[in-house]
């Protein structure tokens, strides 16, 4: 069991899991409720579990598929963290990738029912999708490999609120005497939050893999423009990543007087990302990208749990 937990990226998937939860419970239901939404209207909390379960599992199906067709570059670049076909055989990771999507989109079609819009249900199955077409081939490619995923990282956050959202919608006569801007604005800048933050992380990552995707085939950042010219597209984006988290505490203080979240995001967000880009700076070997990938991490972790002190503002 515990090889499993491993292969699934346990972790990664509590952080999934985290992100929807502190999303729905700390932003939408407290704006909704605050609009005079009935909570009858909500979906409810078992409904939304399974969207959550939905997510996770088609995430665990993911790492499973990538971790299968990765193997040679695993061997490579991590000899000593490989799974499969040590104490966990391909076979069973390629059957466990299609159970578990085959579970997630019956369980998409079920929820997509609840909310009176069976057509929902296809963004689960463009998620598998789309994650088996990175593992096979566009992970593989130049850019569009680091864009894909982190894209679908950015939409752990958009599928709370599309559920939410149609389900209103269906149930609601007149869904426009309620304003969600709030929640739009907030999908938007965690999403956006998410998705910059992964592009950085998968391109640290693809410095530290360099030597298995470059023996292997792979069109990654470092492999075609190298080392120094990649560690500066990094330093750059982590820039463009501060002056946007900048922006939005500003907002928070000016517009919301939340001086609360400014304060929490200049200690738990920006001063690490200084830090991040002092370490990809003078990054000398892999061990060095490894910390800062790990830091990356700590950062997604921070600015995700900073959705906490809004269910505070709100009420």
């Amino acid at each position: 069991m515990l090889d499993y937990l491993k292969l699934f990226r346990i972790q990664n998937l509590l952080v999934v899991a985290l992100t929807q939860y502190l999303f729905r419970y700390c932003i939408v239901l407290p704006v909704l409720n605050a609009q005079g939404v009935e909570q009858h209207l909500f979906l409810s909390n078992i409904d939304f579990f399974l969207i959550v379960l939905t997510t996770v599992f088609i995430s665990a199906a993911g790492y499973a598929i990538n971790d299968y067709f990765d193997l040679r570059i695993d061997r490579i670049n991590k000899p000593h963290k490989i799974i499969l076909g040590r104490k966990i055989s391909r076979r069973k990771a390629i059957s466990a990738h299609f159970v578990l999507n085959i579970i997630a989109v019956i369980i998409g079609f079920y929820i997509s029912y609840k909310v009176r819009s069976i057509p929902v249900a296809a963004v689960f199955i463009i998620a598998a999708l789309l994650l088996w077409l990175y593992s096979i081939r566009y992970k593989r490619k130049l850019i569009i490999g680091n864009v894909l995923v982190s894209f679908l990282s950015a939409s752990v956050v958009i599928i709370v609120w599309l559920f939410e959202y149609v389900n209103l919608i269906n149930r609601v006569d007149d869904i426009s005497i309620f304003n969600f801007e709030k929640i739009h604005l907030l999908l938007f800048v965690y999403a956006f939050f998410a998705f910059l933050l992964s592009v950085i992380r998968e391109i640290i990552k693809d410095i530290e893999d360099i030597k298995g995707d470059k023996q292997t085939g792979c069109k990654s950042i470092p492999i075609v423009f190298g080392k120094n010219k990649t560690r500066y597209v990094i330093i750059g984006l982590t820039i463009f990543l501060m002056v946007f988290v900048l922006l939005f505490q500003t907002y928070s203080i000016i517009s919301l007087g939340f001086y609360l979240f400014a304060a929490y995001m200049l200690f738990a967000v920006q001063i690490p990302l200084i830090v991040l880009i002092f370490k990809i700076n003078n990054a000398k070997d892999k061990i060095s990208y490894t910390i800062s990938s790990r830091l990356t991490k700590l950062i997604i972790f921070t600015g995700v749990f900073s959705m906490f002190l809004f269910y505070y503002y709100f009420y």
